[in-house]
């Protein structure tokens, strides 16, 4: 999959917001640089077009198509909010730097 046009992902955005009803912000995010209390989960930076390895527990990375901001920053990818699933959901106060588009 290749990166989505802005027309894809307001596309995306509109079906997440549909489909689990959280208000999200139409900001185009491109990256999040996340340091989680998860104990298990390293530093992360996210990036949209990138794979990121370690975002659930022994997970195999997983190529990331869009980062959207509600009450916290959803993640997703293919397996994970997009084909199927929900978005990977970090909380606001571990996202430590916000890279927009």
């Amino acid at each position: 999959m290749t990166m989505l046009t802005p027309e894809q992902r307001e596309s995306l955005r509109l079906k997440i917001q549909a489909q689990y009803k959280p208000e999200i912000k139409k900001r185009a995010i491109r990256a999040i640089k996340v340091n989680s209390a998860s104990h298990w989960q390293p530093p992360l930076y996210i990036e949209v077009g990138q794979k990121v390895a370690h975002l659930e527990p022994d997970g195999r990375p997983e190529l990331v198509i869009a980062i959207f901001e509600s009450g916290a920053f959803m993640v997703v990818t293919p397996e994970h909010g997009h084909e199927k699933g929900l978005p990977h959901f970090f909380a606001k106060e571990d996202v430590q730097q916000v890279v927009e588009f």
